[in-house]
């Protein structure tokens, strides 16, 4: 039997043989899918020192609000002693004198006193109007953040379901030129030729590591960080990397290849192993929940899962790569 994904493979990496127009409109969604990758990472970051901000004003916000309270119950004490030296006989301070020094001396004292509260007052309430004005403003930003991702979003999801026909597409015109051959073992005899050219090109670009990529892609939009410890647990061998990233932020496949393991290992948790070549292999560990599916095949850029959204301190992220079981630094090749 034919092996078509063989003779596909071979016609998306050289150009020059069949399904040139195809092959190019595949190539050119897939750079725009990385570039809409790229805006949304740089909205999440944002959306990120958004939140930051808006939980400083909360916190200064209940601050205010308390200082406010505590204004208040202080003028509320004073109304008494305000109302009874108000209802104070005028007669009485001018006849007894001793009475009128004290009266005097306690009402000057205590206008001084319910002036100052009150200023302080005005101030308080004016600062809390300033800073609501201020959460508004965040909040309203939030929300066309939220908008412009689910654009992207939506987007992305066009681009996926594009290349997904154009696959298609491709896969019929290729069984279409098969069944018009004479000699289908000289159509493979070619197609082997040009693939292992191909081969040859890839490995030349790769020759250090023998790696089958050029790059990986970012798995979470977020930071890089170094944790020791945190690395020590989620790998004795510590050559991986940690993202941190936003809560409930989605987690996308660093390459294309084929999700060889999903589920609990150890004291790790639920982690996640895509072969991405011959005895190479991504591993992801610190998901909150995986949805890709062992056997499934993924492109890069392709969700597989998502990060936790509770916790007091931000997700993180563990990325290893391996190759014939040895972990190697994938630092050099993420796209800058």
């Amino acid at each position: 039997m034919v092996n078509l994904l063989v003779i596909l493979m071979a016609c998306i990496a050289i150009t020059p043989l069949w399904g040139k127009d195809i092959v190019q409109e595949i190539k050119d969604s897939q750079k725009e899918r990385v570039d809409l990758l790229k805006k949304k990472e740089h909205l999440l970051e944002e959306a990120g020192s958004l939140e930051k901000k808006l939980q400083e004003l909360n916190l200064k916000q209940r601050q205010m609000e308390e200082s406010i309270t505590l204004q208040r119950k202080e003028i509320q004490d004073k109304l008494p002693l305000m109302l009874r030296l108000g209802r104070t006989d005028p007669l009485r301070i001018l006849v007894d004198g001793a009475a009128s020094k004290d009266t005097i001396r306690g009402l000057i004292l205590l206008r001084s006193l319910s002036r100052s509260l009150k200023q302080q007052y005005q101030r308080l309430h004016a600062a809390s109007s300033e800073n609501s004005a201020l959460r508004q403003d965040i909040k309203l930003k939030q929300q066309n953040q939220n908008q412009l991702l689910q654009g992207l979003d939506f987007q992305h999801a066009q681009l996926e379901a594009f290349e997904a026909s154009k696959f298609k597409e491709l896969a019929q015109s290729e069984l279409d030129k098969l069944s018009g051959e004479n000699d289908i073992n000289d159509l493979l005899k070619d197609t082997d030729t040009a693939l292992s050219k191909t081969k040859r090109k890839i490995s030349k670009t790769t020759a250090e590591k023998d790696l089958p990529f050029r790059w990986l892609e970012k798995p979470v939009s977020g930071k890089i960080v170094k944790d020791k410890d945190l690395q020590k647990k989620f790998s004795p061998h510590a050559k991986g990397i940690i993202f941190e990233t936003k809560k409930n932020a989605d987690v996308y496949s660093p390459s294309d290849g084929t999700v060889v393991f999903k589920g609990p290992f150890k004291n790790q948790g639920d982690i996640l192993i895509i072969e991405i070549g011959d005895k190479v292999h991504t591993v992801l560990m610190g998901m909150h929940k995986i949805s890709a599916e062992t056997g499934q095949s993924v492109y890069a850029g392709q969700k597989v899962g998502k990060m936790a959204g509770y916790g007091t301190t931000s997700p993180k992220l563990y990325l290893e790569l391996r190759q014939k079981g040895k972990a190697i630094d994938p630092k050099d090749y993420f796209i800058q």
